[in-house]
């Protein structure tokens, strides 16, 4: 029952394909505004103290404060994040563009050599955003709150200050955020329904305020498309890959961040286990992208490749509808269809046969995922492996001489232990 109200739910909203989301635009990363800039270093609050004084405010029934603290919240959030990922974006290109110090690689010392570029680098632009910002912009989240904001806790308590203070469509977005994240939280999708039947709240409105940037574009291109208006859709078809692929960098550069390993390993294994817990996290950046407004599509990449091979043909460029078919064929090499496709395009007496070659931002992706899979598995195999002997030799043998009592105190010692 919960998951058929959240599909009627979303197949109502997701109709607004001119979705306004909080994006904080590029330029933002070197002029903040500033009323954002005033606001930051006057109260010189760390995003922490400021997520505590919003749920404070929302305790004492504080509603204009509770809004505009738990605003002020997620819009430092995004800043937050957009300032560590630009850094280590920006680092990250300027250590591999840089000529190494010695002219041959001994002992993998060119890794080495860059991470340390890279870290010199993320001092400065760390150091320059605080000057932007105020000293505390960049403070180091504890981890329960900033987990707590990746998981959108805080229109948990939002869409309530709004409720309370009368602003319904305010509090259906703030809700219908929230629900996306939290699929089966019966009460908040009860409570989202109530929102939709006032007469003050406009379904068709109701937005994902959370929701990845190419998500509106990629509707409007999808809109185009119908419409048979296909150099319209190219553009924006285009525009929308360029921005999930832009998406999902920038996840993947904010999963590089702190990791708390619980213990004191060698210097090897530290790189190993901060870099399998990276991965992991880099993973899942696919799966943030693919969650349209609570409705989960795998294929949202895949597809843009099938929208546009078509786009073009019907546009007259062959070359690149062919180069698009290829790069589907990356995604998914039987698929009938796209194959057929394939077959009627050789068939064409101005299509050669290099036209087939596939786009590289997609031959990239497919390789990295494949290599990151791998990786993966073998991680997961291989230290399977090694849990299980070191399991195995921490279990004692009882000696017979002792009684049973000693026994399971025994027993019982080393199943705490496991």
């Amino acid at each position: 029952m919960r998951l058929v109200i959240l599909l009627l739910l979303c197949g109502a909203i997701t109709g607004n394909n001119d979705t306004s989301n909080n994006v904080i635009p590029e330029e933002e990363r070197l002029d903040l505004g500033e009323q954002y800039v005033e606001n930051w270093s006057t109260k010189n609050r760390t995003l922490n103290e400021l997520f505590e004084d919003a749920v404070q405010a929302y305790l004492e029934d504080n509603w204009d404060r509770c809004i505009d603290d738990f605003n002020a919240v997620s819009h430092g959030y995004k800043v937050y994040k957009r300032m560590i990922v630009n850094c280590r974006k920006k680092c990250r290109s300027k250590a591999d563009g840089e000529a190494p110090i010695f002219p041959e690689n001994i002992d993998d010392l060119y890794f080495y050599e860059k991470k340390v570029k890279e870290t010199l680098c993320l001092l400065m632009c760390n150091h320059e955003y605080r000057e932007i910002a105020g000293a505390k912009a960049l403070k180091t989240l504890p981890r329960e709150t900033e987990q707590k904001l990746i998981d959108h806790r805080v229109y948990e308590y939002l869409h309530i200050c709004y409720y309370q203070r009368k602003q319904y469509q305010d509090a259906a977005n703030a809700l219908f955020t929230f629900v996306i994240a939290y699929p089966d939280h019966e009460a908040s999708i009860e409570t989202l329904v109530g929102y939709l039947a006032l007469p003050e709240v406009q379904a068709d409105n109701v937005v994902n305020l959370e929701s990845p940037a190419y998500v509106s574009v990629y509707f409007n291109a999808v809109s185009a498309y119908e419409s048979e208006d296909y150099a319209g859709a190219v553009g924006l078809f285009e525009s929308s890959l360029s921005l999930y692929l832009q998406g999902e960098d920038e996840c993947r550069f904010y999963c590089e961040g702190p990791f708390d390993q619980g213990w004191h390993p060698e210097f090897t294994s530290s790189i190993a286990n901060h870099f399998a817990y990276c991965l992991k996290c880099k993973r899942t950046c696919s799966d943030i992208l693919n969650n349209v407004n609570g409705d989960f599509r795998k294929d949202m990449l895949k597809d843009h490749y099938d929208y546009l091979q078509f786009s073009y043909y019907k546009l007259g460029d062959l070359k690149k509808a062919c180069t698009a078919v290829e790069s589907y064929l990356l995604f998914d090499p039987v698929d009938e269809t796209m194959l057929e496709n394939r077959n009627y395009y050789s068939a064409q007496p101005k299509v050669k046969e290099e036209y087939f070659t596939p786009r590289q931002e997609a031959l990239n992706y497919v390789k990295r995922q494949e290599y990151e899979f791998s990786l993966l598995r073998y991680i997961s195999k291989e230290f399977s492996i090694i849990d299980a002997k070191y399991l195995k030799s921490k279990k004692k043998k009882v000696p017979k001489n002792e009684t049973k009592d000693s026994k399971k105190k025994e027993l019982g010692k080393v199943t705490n232990e496991l």
